[in-house]
């Protein structure tokens, strides 16, 4: 592991109270920062200094003869501060350097406390926030999971990233005018996936596959309608028997009045021809029943064919396994 620590200028008495009052970019924090792997040449061009030194044209590029996937970055302070959001500069943004290095394309922020979130950046230079809940920790790390380019030969291009920006606040959140005097990071909600404007996903399609996460989840009588007529019965039964556990579980009328908002999902279209598409559904959807209000995570392939009711959902990955 590489450890490097970086000290900063102490900030100006005027700015620092500005930081007590409102979000900003970290400068006067005693940050450590550690890599899972950086690129060695002699003169420590891709060193893991070069996320924090100010500079988008310099770059840290992972080592590692893998693709990226798997790689991190972790910052660590002297004490617990509210990180409320991460700056990234995803890839190299030297002059004429982006195309040569991968790029973030999906990630994790990871709590000591083991607590996660999901994030996405899009194949563009320039800076990317991320919003964070701001909870106070002393460290977290960044977590890549896929990366762009994809299906480039793996040696000969390295995840890079030009900087990161830490966005916080000094003060503890403030509990006046919160419902519940809840912490506001406590209802904290992941950001959505970018929308992908090259290859969009049909409107109807993210319509219908919305529909599916709210019917699901409130074991809505008419879910089964969401699916094409050949494969009705099957996914009915399916179903009928998923609602019929959670009647012996006491769970069934509990989970009737759940609400569920789904705009935090993202749509990828993997495959459209004509009246037959394949979509990746990734991202969260909230759901709050009961005393439970949480954000949950998916990530999930759906195969769907286009009739004379519209597009209808055909497959999906795991549906067998779940019910």
């Amino acid at each position: 592991m590489i450890h490097l620590r970086l000290h900063r200028v102490p900030l100006p008495l005027l700015f620092l109270f500005a930081c007590m009052l409102w979000a900003g970019p970290a400068r006067a924090l005693n940050v450590n920062v550690r890599v899972s792997s950086f690129k060695v040449d002699l003169g420590l061009e891709y060193a893991p200094g070069n996320l924090m030194d100010g500079d988008p044209s310099t770059a840290w590029a992972g080592g590692s003869i893998s693709s990226g996937e798997g790689q991190w970055m972790e910052f660590s302070f002297d004490m617990p501060v509210r990180i409320t959001g991460l700056g990234i500069y995803n890839g190299h943004q030297g002059e004429g350097q982006f195309e040569k290095f991968r790029r973030i394309r999906s990630g994790r922020v990871v709590y000591p406390d083991g607590s996660e979130f999901p994030f996405w950046l899009r194949d563009e230079k320039g800076e990317q926030v991320i919003k964070c809940p701001g909870k106070p920790f002393k460290s977290l790390r960044i977590v890549v999971d896929s990366v762009f380019p994809e299906g480039v030969a793996l040696a000969r291009m390295k995840l890079a990233v030009s900087e990161v920006k830490l966005y916080l606040t000094l003060m503890p959140a403030p509990q006046s005018g919160v419902e519940g005097g809840k912490d506001p990071a406590d209802t904290f909600e992941p950001q959505v996936p970018p929308a992908d404007t090259v290859n969009p996903v049909p409107e109807e399609i993210q319509v219908l596959l919305r529909e599916f996460y709210v019917r699901q989840t409130s074991l809505d009588d008419d879910f089964h309608m969401l699916f094409a007529p050949h494969v009705r019965d099957r996914f009915d039964f399916q179903f009928e028997v998923f609602k019929e556990i959670q009647r012996q579980r006491g769970t069934y009328k509990l989970l009737r009045t759940a609400k569920v908002d789904p705009s935090g999902l993202g749509f990828e279209l993997v495959y459209l021809d004509k009246d037959v598409a394949e979509v990746r559904v990734f991202g969260s959807y909230r759901v709050q029943v009961g005393k439970l209000d949480r954000n949950l995570e998916d990530d999930s392939v759906f195969v769907l064919m286009k009739g004379q009711e519209g597009w209808r959902i055909l497959e999906l990955d795991g549906q067998e396994e779940d019910f």
